[in-house]
């Protein structure tokens, strides 16, 4: 099938991704042309984590650079159920922009994040999903995941000028055995 959309983000037929670790020079591309501006910090943050070995990352890029997916992961938490630092951690911020959604990029990023977790050893993997992001279960139990809890979702952040905002986004606990 041919692709004729004049979308510069969609994506072509054939046109292979790339999935890398977060590299610094990334931060940007992660704002989506500023739909996600204002998670600017929290990038940020991710990276510093990333630099001092307590956060994992990884990004889906095409072949010219374009950013078209990423995933987090946390190795250690205050919350022990999430991520304990040795046998459980905890993904967060799996993205594939709308354009490249339903090609696999989801599944290829998570089969990523397990493939280095068994590597160290890891034999647990939780995540938290809004419970009205009905895509994103469907997308977590295939692959293997299963309900474990109830989460509030309530989290907070400074945007990118530097004010406290704060999410509420009932959710549930994920958890998948390796």
């Amino acid at each position: 099938m041919e692709n004729t959309s004049q979308n510069p983000n969609s994506p072509e037929p054939t046109e292979e991704i790339i999935l890398r670790p977060l590299q610094k020079s990334d931060l940007p591309a992660l704002e989506w042309d500023g739909e996600y501006l204002h998670f600017r910090n929290v990038f940020l943050d991710v990276y510093k984590k990333v630099e001092k070995g307590t956060v994992k990352a990884w990004v889906a890029v095409t072949q010219d650079g374009r950013m078209v997916g990423q995933v987090f992961l946390q190795l250690t938490s205050d919350r022990r159920e999430l991520a304990d630092g040795w046998n459980r951690a905890y993904l967060y911020s799996l993205r594939v922009r709308q354009a490249w959604q339903n090609l696999g990029i989801g599944t290829q990023l998570i089969d990523v994040v397990e493939e280095d977790l068994r590597k160290m050893g890891y034999t647990r993997v939780t995540l938290n999903v809004a419970r009205n992001n009905q895509g994103a279960i469907r997308l977590y139990t295939r692959l293997g995941f299963q309900i474990v809890a109830e989460e509030p979702g309530v989290w907070s952040y400074p945007d990118h000028k530097g004010v406290w905002r704060t999410v509420s986004e009932p959710s549930w606990r994920m958890e998948k055995k390796m």
